[in-house]
C-alpha cells in the first residue's frame, strides 16, 4: 500500500510550477497515483490532495492529533505540541467520477477504512479510491493561533445565508467555499441541465470573491483574504491560452458561456484594483481581448454574444434549446440577442478601459452602446403587445390574487398561459422587441423559450447600466420595469414557482442595491428592505453587494467598513460608497429588538424607521419585520 506525509506534502513548493499573486503561491505536483496542489499565504498553506484511479493509501500525520468537529465546517485537528501547526479538514473526502473535460458526473462520500494512531506518535489515515474516478481531500495547515481563530470563532454576520449568482445556493459557513473550489477549480453547485453534470463556473467565482470581500472587511480575518486569493489562483490557473474560459455546459464540447467568462473578468479587475498584481493583469488583458471578439454585427452596432454556439448555426443545432431563425436588426442568423450578456459584457469592457487607461477598446463600447440603445427602442405592435402583455400579466399573479379576480380575467388568465405564452417566441420573431408595454422585459429575441425568472437578471443589469453609463440609457424604462416587479405581485409570485426557478428575488436584491447607489429615493430603499425579508423567508440568503465590497459598484479604495451588529436576526445592508455613508438594518424577527453593537461605531448617524419618522440614535430599535436607516450626518 502506498503512503503520502503530510508533512512532505506541505513541504513541496515548487516555485517552477506555480501560479503567483504577489505573496500568494499555488505549486502543482503529480505523481504517479495522485496529484497534489499547495496554496500558500504567508504561513498558512492548503492542500488540494487527489487520488486518482484504482489505489490505497495511507495519509500520514506524522504527530498526534485529536480531531473534532466544529461549527465552520469540517474537522479541527488539535496537536499533542501546542508548538505545532493546527490542522482543518473543511470536508471529508469525496470520490468524484468525472467526464472528459474535468465537469463532475457523479459525488459520492469518500470511504475512510481505517484511522490508527502508530507508536503514539502517528496518525494513519487508510484511503482508498476507484479505477473510474477520483478521490478528493483537503486539508489546511494552520501556523498562528490567530489562524485558528478565523474558523473556531464566529460574528453573527459570519455564519447568516449568503445568496451565490452562479448556482442560486447560498453559503453561510467558512467550509462551504470548498463545496464549490474542487481540487483547485471553481464549479457551479448544480447538476446542469441537460448533460447532469457539474461544471465550471466564473459567475460563482465571483459571487464568493465579493461575499469573502465584504467578511474580511468586516471582521478583519485573514482567513477571508485566503479565500478571496485561492479563487483568483484558480480562475488563472484555469484560463485556457487564448484567453477565455470554456465550460460545456449545454454541450460535450465545451462551449464558453459568455456570461461565466465576463465573471471571470470582473474577478480579476477586483482583485487588479486593489493589489495592482503584474500576472493578475497579464490575465485579466488576455481575457478582455477575448471578450471583445465575442461580437455580432447588427446594423446599429456591436452585440455581445451569449454563448459560443451562437457564432454559428450549425453548433446551435448542436445546443439544447429550440431556437427561431431571423436576421433582426442585421444580426446573424444563429444570434439569439440575449440582453443579460450583451449588458454584462458591455460594462465589463467598459469598466476594463476606465481601470487600466487602455483605450484601444473605445469604439467597440461605443458600437456596442448603440446597438442597446436601438435593440432597447424597439416598440413594434404596440397594438398587439399592450393587451397581450395585459393578458400575460394576470399569470404573474400571486395565486392568492389571482383567485379573488373575476371569472372572465381568471379565463384570460388561463387563456394566456395555456396558449398566448407559446406564441410569444413567433410573434417576436415577426414583430421583434424585448421591451414590452407593461414593464417586462424578455430575455431574448428566438428561443422558444419563457423565463419570467430572467426579469430580475435583466434589471440587475440595467440597473449596473445605468450606473456605468450615465445618460446613455433610457432610464423610463428601468423604472417601469422596476415599478411593474415591485407593484405586480410578481416578486410573491416567484416563491411559487418550482424550487429550482425561486432565486430570481436574489436578483432582485441586487438591482435594488445599485439603484439605491444610484438614487436617493426612500422607495428603493423600501423595496430592499421587503426584498431582504422575502429572501430570508425563502432560505436564499442576502446578495453579495450589500456587503457594500462589490468592487464595479464601489471601487476598492472607496469602499466603507461597516459596523457590525451582534443581533443574528438583523440583517445589514451598506449602501456607502466614497463619502457617502448608509446603512440599513432589517429585523427579520417578529419581535422588536434593540440594536447592539459589537465595535461602537464612530461615525455619528441619522437614522429613520421603516414609517420614514426620524428615531434616537443612542438607543435604535427596529420593529417585529422592519428596517431602519441611518445616514452621515
Amino acid at each position: 500500500m502506498d503512503s503520502i506525509s503530510l508533512s512532505s506534502i506541505f513541504k513541496s513548493v515548487d516555485r517552477s510550477l506555480s501560479i503567483n499573486v504577489l505573496d500568494a503561491t499555488r505549486s502543482i505536483h503529480h505523481f504517479d497515483r495522485h496529484r497534489v496542489i499547495i496554496d500558500q499565504f504567508d504561513n498558512e498553506k492548503c492542500a488540494f490532495i487527489r487520488l486518482i484511479g484504482d489505489c490505497n493509501i495511507k495519509l500520514l500525520i506524522d504527530m498526534p492529533y485529536t480531531f473534532e468537529e466544529i461549527k465552520s465546517g469540517g474537522y479541527l485537528g488539535a496537536p499533542g505540541d501546542k508548538s505545532e501547526p493546527v490542522l482543518w479538514l473543511p470536508a471529508l473526502p469525496i470520490v468524484r467520477i468525472l467526464n472528459s473535460d474535468n465537469s463532475i458526473s457523479k459525488e459520492l462520500k469518500g470511504k475512510i477504512h481505517k484511522v490508527t494512531r502508530e507508536n503514539n506518535q502517528q496518525v494513519s489515515i487508510q484511503l482508498s479510491s476507484l479505477s473510474d474516478s477520483v478521490t478528493d481531500i483537503i486539508m489546511w495547515q494552520l501556523v498562528s493561533t490567530l489562524s485558528e481563530e478565523d474558523v473556531i470563532s464566529f460574528f453573527p454576520i459570519e455564519i447568516q445565508n449568503f445568496f451565490l449568482l452562479g448556482s442560486h445556493a447560498c453559503i453561510n459557513k467558512p467550509a462551504d467555499l470548498y463545496r464549490h473550489l474542487i481540487h483547485g477549480a471553481v464549479y457551479d453547485l448544480r447538476y446542469s441541465w441537460p448533460n447532469n453534470k457539474k461544471c465550471f463556473s466564473e459567475n460563482e467565482a465571483h459571487a464568493l470573491y465579493t461575499v469573502y470581500s465584504g467578511l474580511e472587511k468586516a471582521t478583519g480575518k485573514a482567513i477571508y483574504r485566503h479565500f478571496q486569493l485561492q479563487l483568483v489562483l484558480s480562475i488563472m490557473q484555469r484560463q485556457a491560452e487564448d484567453g477565455g474560459w470554456y465550460h460545456g455546459m449545454w454541450t460535450d464540447s465545451s462551449e464558453c458561456h459568455y456570461r461565466l467568462h465576463t465573471s471571470g473578468v470582473h474577478l480579476l479587475m477586483d482583485e487588479y484594483a486593489r493589489t495592482g498584481c503584474p500576472n493578475v493583469k497579464v490575465a485579466l488583458e488576455k481575457a478582455v481581448v477575448f471578450l471583445s471578439k465575442t461580437t455580432d454585427q447588427l446594423t446599429c452596432g456591436a452585440w455581445f454574444l451569449h454563448d459560443s454556439l451562437e457564432l454559428s448555426k450549425e453548433a446551435m443545432d448542436k445546443g439544447p434549446f429550440k431556437w427561431i431563425p431571423n436576421t433582426t436588426l442585421g444580426k446573424r442568423i444563429s444570434n439569439m440577442l440575449v440582453l443579460n450578456t450583451h449588458l454584462d459584457s458591455t460594462i465589463a469592457m467598459n469598466r476594463y478601459t476606465r481601470l487600466t487607461n487602455d483605450h484601444q477598446f473605445d469604439e467597440l463600447i461605443a458600437s456596442a452602446l448603440n446597438s442597446t440603445k436601438a435593440v432597447l427602442s424597439l416598440k413594434t405592435a404596440e397594438w398587439l403587445y399592450k393587451p397581450l402583455f395585459w393578458a400575460i400579466g394576470l399569470t404573474m399573479l400571486p395565486t392568492e390574487q389571482a383567485r379573488r379576480l373575476p371569472l372572465p380575467l381568471r379565463a384570460i388568465k388561463r387563456f394566456a398561459s395555456d396558449y398566448l405564452i407559446k406564441k410569444i417566441p413567433d410573434i417576436k420573431a415577426k414583430f421583434p422587441r424585448l421591451v414590452m408595454p407593461n414593464g417586462y422585459i424578455d430575455r431574448e429575441l428566438s428561443l422558444r423559450t419563457w423565463a419570467i425568472d430572467y426579469q430580475t437578471i435583466n434589471l440587475m443589469d440595467l440597473a449596473r447600466y445605468a450606473k456605468a453609463f450615465p445618460g446613455e440609457l433610457d432610464e423610463s424604462i428601468l423604472d417601469m420595469a422596476l415599478a411593474f416587479t415591485q407593484e405586480s405581485g410578481l416578486i410573491k409570485r416567484y416563491k411559487e414557482l418550482p424550487p429550482g426557478k425561486q432565486y430570481a428575488p436574489g436578483f432582485w436584491m441586487e438591482a435594488l442595491y445599485y439603484r439605491c447607489l444610484a438614487k436617493p429615493e426612500y422607495k428603493y430603499r423600501e423595496w430592499l428592505a421587503k426584498a431582504l425579508l422575502h429572501c430570508h423567508d425563502l432560505a436564499i440568503g442576502i446578495a453579495p453587494s450589500l456587503l457594500g465590497t462589490n468592487g464595479e459598484a464601489v471601487p476598492y479604495n472607496e469602499q466603507i467598513k461597516m459596523p457590525m451588529v451582534s443581533n443574528a436576526e438583523i440583517l445589514q445592508a451598506n449602501l456607502s460608497h466614497n463619502q457617502h455613508v448608509e446603512y440599513l438594518l432589517v429585523n427579520t424577527s417578529t419581535e422588536r429588538l434593540t440594536v447592539t453593537w459589537i465595535h461602537p461605531n464612530q461615525t455619528a448617524l441619522s437614522w429613520i424607521d421603516s414609517q420614514d419618522n426620524r428615531i434616537n440614535s443612542e438607543t435604535l430599535t427596529i420593529e417585529a419585520k422592519g428596517w431602519i436607516i441611518g445616514k452621515r450626518l
